[in-house]
């Protein structure tokens, strides 16, 4: 059987190679060849026409060098010749591939838009610092982007495309014998899979939603600093940030070295806000500076949460009336802006809370009582104009029916008279 699915897949590989744009070198020629006592994930032209670089119409011979004419000799095609790179050390890999993306000039060729600073940045990294000093576990351009068979960045199939980014960072991340001596946990995706981002990005595969890289970087990947943080989560939170930078915790939390959204969110395992996380109880972040329960951070928490919980509960009152005054048939529509501007001051006053100011928090919410009962005044006037045009019908039908009575009797009358 296993010789048979050999046979059939050298006729599917035969068929692939002379029929497509593969190069037709010595290179393609003797590793179809070994290839054939491989496991497909092992075999070097494995995914190789989808490959973004023999799309572009690059062969072997651009990155590992040697003579692709030598079809019939193995030692001119390969070990004789002083270009040739056979396995390309790890710590080679970022050098290797900067000779073509760190060159502007020759990139342009294929896109205006591509970056050519990538080599620069790995060296700053995390992975590029250990790499030289000798940590051969870090990650290398091959190990986020693989080897051959290399998808571009916005091909689902690829390994650094949005939704494949985690369990890429993962294979070595969530690996305890490559962190062993790194001083991080491998529990970093597990924490991640839970987090409001991962389950937006894994779960509702919503791709704007941040993975590993949107925080850490991609070449230039380093761990978030103290200093750092909060603009690193400002970049997408923007609100939360500057308030927060505007508040009266900033310094403090720098002060004491502590980093600002992790300070109150974590980091990871980052889950959705609740009204309720405003309410003291022995597990909230608070706690861990603020221990007494009549703390101010305590009084301040309640105050917010009662803001809160009083604007909903008029946008719950106001969302209620609209739609009896709809089930009526009367015209509601305008209503419906009333009601949307105040479900979105209702998520701007949640967002106030980063400011630490009961006035600014209150003054926002403020806008959300107007506009709900905007909609709730609204609702009522077209259902007593309900109850009228009901009320008026009732009269009209009563005269109505009165007058066709009496013209019963004055017909019958006249009938009598004949």
């Amino acid at each position: 059987m296993r010789h048979f699915s050999i046979f059939i897949s050298s006729i599917a590989m035969s068929a692939i190679i002379f029929t497509t744009d593969l190069p037709q070198d010595a290179c393609v020629s003797c590793h179809f060849e070994i290839d054939q006592d491989k496991d497909v994930d092992e075999r070097s032209l494995t995914n190789i026409l989808d490959d973004i670089h023999i799309q572009k119409g690059l062969g072997c011979s651009d990155c590992h060098g040697g003579n692709p004419e030598a079809f019939d000799d193995e030692d001119e095609a390969m070990w004789d010749v002083d270009s040739f790179l056979g396995t390309i050390e790890r710590v080679d890999q970022p050098q290797v591939c900067g000779v073509c993306h760190s060159d502007p000039i020759y990139m342009r060729q294929y896109s205006a838009h591509i970056k050519t600073d990538q080599v620069g940045q790995y060296w700053t990294s995390q992975h590029g610092v250990s790499l030289k000093e000798g940590n051969q576990n870090v990650a290398v351009c091959t190990d986020c982007h693989s080897v051959h068979g290399i998808f571009p960045v916005n091909d689902p199939r690829s390994s650094v495309y949005a939704l494949n980014v985690p369990e890429t960072c993962n294979h070595c991340h969530g690996d305890s014998e490559v962190m062993e001596g790194s001083g991080l946990s491998n529990d970093q995706y597990d924490k991640y899979r839970i987090s409001v981002h991962g389950v937006a990005l894994l779960d509702d595969m919503d791709i704007s939603a941040p993975a590993c890289n949107d925080c850490h970087g991609n070449h230039g990947a380093i761990p978030p600093s103290v200093f750092s943080i909060s603009d690193i989560c400002g970049s997408c939170h923007v609100n939360n940030k500057d308030l927060f930078k505007d508040s009266h915790l900033s310094d403090i939390f720098l002060n004491a070295d502590l980093n600002q959204c992790e300070g109150c969110h974590n980091y990871h395992d980052i889950l959705t806000p609740t009204d309720e996380d405003l309410l003291w109880n022995d597990k909230d972040n608070c706690v861990e500076c603020h221990q007494e329960i009549e703390d101010v951070a305590n009084k301040m928490g309640v105050k917010f949460n009662n803001i809160i919980t009083e604007l909903k509960s008029k946008i719950d009152l106001a969302n209620e009336k609209v739609a009896s005054a709809e089930n009526m048939g009367m015209e509601v529509s305008d209503l419906f802006f009333d009601l949307e501007e105040a479900h979105k001051i209702l998520i701007q006053t949640r967002t106030s809370i980063h400011s630490f100011n009961l006035e600014h928090v209150s003054e926002t919410a403020s806008s959300g009582y107007k506009s709900a009962d905007a909609a709730i005044l609204g609702a009522e006037k077209a259902m007593e104009e309900f109850d009228f045009r009901k009320t008026g019908l009732l009269i009209f039908s009563i005269i109505l029916t009165m007058f066709a009575i009496l013209l019963y009797l004055k017909i019958k009358s006249l009938e009598k008279n004949k």
